[in-house]
């Protein structure tokens, strides 16, 4: 519990980045001088550290490593001793070879070695904090490396009894996957990355009239004989099987989270689902994002649904159970003040498809007069609980 303001704050991002504008604005509002940032560019070198930055009072913010390349290499180099040590699966590279990837928008490179690179980081994060009395983070190192893991989460979740899209459990490959598909009798699953993020890998598979059908914002090129996958803002549609079956076989050797294809609601006569940001406990911002296809993530182009437009459609007390369950996915990470939940909502069910450490960027949604950012520094200031 914070029982005064903190004496100083200090991000752990990326120089640039949009997130760290904003929660510096945010700061600069509040009236706190901004914050003092550690890039991961240099903790990653070996030129900046957290440590030297913390004293009582310190409250620290770990922000998202994504949207740098540069970062990106540092984490699969970092990542490649646990590759090597623990004999983790998936494709692996050494320090010197990853430092030298060159880059490819969009490619997808090493994401389980990238995993545990960020995993090291956070583990240094977590030593750093607990070395330094009187320092406390907004969202616990380890609460965040949870959510980092598709897999951790769902078993969590089903272990607290919070509805969540049936699991596959392990799947090893094309074959592993059709075989399993036919035991639990899904027709439609989602094959994600465990630890992917804004849709990075992410399949919608489904079998109709005996045959299957996939579609993916994943674009698969063959180079040089082997095959690449790439992110892609475009979504693919892919009918043969052995493209399919390459692609399948690729992310799960990476490691993947095999869940059900459950239906959305329609909103406008288009499937929708609800990103939910909780603070302190409590639902607050929300986002209705509408896609023309399986995936509704904002950044793939698809459209804001309009917040009346649901609250009308889906009636007061329904959107009240809403809140309450993503208030309660929250509360399995009591050591985070804030986290995005995405919710789906339909005529038969509320289910909880993922929770997002990062999940606070919702530019221009304002609740309570605040927004995101705002609001999490007013939490910190009413003593709201921080670790």
């Amino acid at each position: 519990m914070i029982k005064e303001a903190p004496s100083q704050f200090v991000v752990l991002g990326n120089p640039g980045s949009r997130r760290v504008s904003l929660f510096q604005e945010a700061l600069v509002r509040a009236g706190f001088p901004p914050a003092t940032l550690v890039a991961y560019s240099d903790v990653l070198a070996g030129r900046g550290f957290l440590a030297p930055h913390l004293s009582a009072g310190t409250l620290v913010r770990i922000e998202s490593p994504g949207k740098s390349f540069e970062v990106e290499r540092g984490l699969i180099a970092l990542g490649a001793d646990a590759m090597a040590e623990n004999r983790e699966p998936g494709a692996a590279i050494d320090r010197k070879g990853a430092l030298s990837l060159p880059h490819e928008k969009g490619r997808i490179w090493y994401p389980r070695q990238a995993y545990l690179g960020f995993r090291a980081l956070c583990d240094q994060f977590a030593r750093d904090l607990a070395e330094a009395p009187g320092a406390r983070a907004m969202n616990a190192p380890g609460d965040i490396l949870t959510m980092f893991d598709k897999r951790l989460c769902h078993a969590r979740f089903a272990a607290a009894k919070i509805p969540v899209p049936r699991s596959l459990g392990a799947v090893a490959g094309w074959d592993d996957l059709v075989d399993k598909m036919k035991t639990a009798r899904f027709r439609r699953v989602f094959v994600k990355l465990a630890h992917g993020s804004s849709a990075s890998g992410v399949v919608a598979l489904r079998e109709a009239a005996g045959k299957m059908e996939a579609v993916a914002p994943v674009e698969r090129i063959r180079r040089g004989g082997e095959t690449i996958l790439f992110n892609s803002r475009s979504i693919r549609h892919y009918t043969r099987l052995d493209e399919i079956a390459d692609i399948i076989n690729i992310l799960c050797r990476e490691g993947v989270h095999v869940e059900e294809w459950l239906p959305k609601g329609l909103l406008g006569g288009r499937p929708f689902d609800v990103r939910v940001l909780t603070i302190a406990g409590s639902a607050a911002h929300f986002v209705v994002r509408v896609g023309n296809s399986p995936m509704t993530n904002l950044h793939l182009g698809n459209p804001r649904g309009d917040p009346l437009a649901l609250l009308q459609s889906i009636g007061t007390a329904t959107w009240e159970k809403a809140k309450a369950l993503c208030e309660r996915a929250a509360a399995q990470f009591p050591e985070s003040l804030y986290a995005g939940v995405d919710l789906l909502i339909n005529a038969r069910r509320l289910a909880i498809l993922e929770i997002n450490a990062f999940g606070d960027l919702l530019p221009g949604v304002l609740h309570g007069g605040l927004d995101s950012y705002g609001a999490e520094i007013e939490a910190v200031l009413r003593g709201k609980r921080t670790v």
